[in-house]
């Protein structure tokens, strides 16, 4: 299995094959990033605040980008070097108790620092980010569509893991303060529990950016999302004590097993405390992803051929300024519309 990441499915299975069923039964799917249903959703949000043309071309492959969202979590299954570009261990100790100011944004600076393998260790998300940007630029600039829509989708994918508070610390799951399954809990059974709550549209009002300094950028994602730690580990435990022990887990007997799932009870009582946190961080990560598609698509020159494909008719314009007023009034849901929770109930 190699090195896999602590909070992965494959070393939830080696360290405790009892606990593992707590994260993924209830979702039927891995989890080790973003749930999927997450994932695909913010996908598709991103795509409604790009501007045209980037907006209808995106729009015109939304199917692909929502649905290929998860490729590289998928991935983990069979490349071993995936993993490791997920998250990024801020706090681990080679890094130093200076590390939010420490640790090089440049890769060639890191590498010499800390070297390859330590990095390996602690992962590479930031560097991942900026090495698939690259590549999107580059696919951008030579017209090559399919590799566009790839590097696109795997951007998104790595863009929205920054997000993650779990992502940033080495106590990534709560193995270190007795709260192990908590990674799962915040970013994908809350999303899981309570997506028909969220206004998806929450950042609609707020301009896309241009990243002049893509480098730069994530590590303040990466700042944010580790900033948001002691919050998350305190609620887990007042939630904990308010509601009792007992009622934090149910068991389930499962071809003679007796297994271990969050009660939804304790699901949606972690998910109010936390108010509109896990909203808010997955649709900031959303608009983030889009600003990084843009800023792509601008580095590469605003190529013309993305407002002349062939794919862009009247008649999609008019599809894609639909389902944005639905995004507007936060509709997608009642409406049908959403991708993730169609493919869900298709599962």
């Amino acid at each position: 299995m190699g090195n896999p990441r602590n909070h992965s499915f494959n070393k939830f299975k080696m360290k405790n094959p009892k606990y593992v069923f707590l994260i993924i039964v209830p979702l039927t799917l891995m989890i080790s990033s973003w749930g999927f249903l997450a994932h695909k959703t913010l996908q598709q949000v991103s795509i409604y605040a790009l501007p045209d043309p980037l907006g209808a071309y995106f729009y015109a492959n939304q199917d692909y980008l929502v649905n290929q969202s998860i490729r590289p979590d998928v991935r983990r299954n069979e490349d071993k070097t995936e993993d490791v570009k997920h998250y990024l261990d801020m706090d681990a100790a080679i890094f130093g108790p200076n590390y939010t100011k420490d640790i090089p944004h440049e890769f060639s600076a890191a590498v010499a620092k800390y070297g390859l393998d330590s990095l390996r260790k602690e992962g590479l998300v930031p560097w991942e980010v900026v090495r698939v940007y690259g590549r999107l630029v580059n696919a951008f600039k030579r017209e090559m569509k399919d590799s566009v829509l790839f590097y696109a989708a795997d951007l998104g994918h790595y863009v929205a893991d920054a997000h993650v508070p779990l992502h940033t610390t080495k106590n990534h799951d709560g193995q270190l303060t007795g709260q192990k399954g908590l990674h799962a809990l915040w970013e994908s059974l809350v999303p899981e529990e309570q997506l028909s709550q969220y206004n998806l549209a929450t950042y609609q009002a707020k301009p896309l950016v241009y990243i002049s300094k893509p480098q730069d950028f994530i590590f303040e994602i990466l700042l944010e999302s580790h900033a948001m730690l002691p919050e998350l580990f305190q609620v887990e435990k007042e939630v904990t004590l308010a509601m009792g022990a007992d009622k934090k887990h149910m068991q389930v007997v499962r071809n003679g097993r007796t297994l271990n799932y969050y009660t939804k009870e304790f699901i949606q009582a972690y998910g109010n405390k936390l108010g509109a946190k896990v909203q808010d961080r997955m649709l900031v990560s959303a608009h983030r992803v889009a600003s990084f598609w843009y800023s792509a698509y601008k580095d590469a020159g605003s190529p013309a051929w993305v407002n002349h494909d062939t794919k862009i008719s009247q008649e999609l314009k008019g599809a894609f300024q639909a389902e944005k007023k639905a995004w507007l009034a936060n509709t997608l849901i009642s409406d049908k519309l959403l991708i993730s929770v169609k493919n869900k109930k298709a599962e």
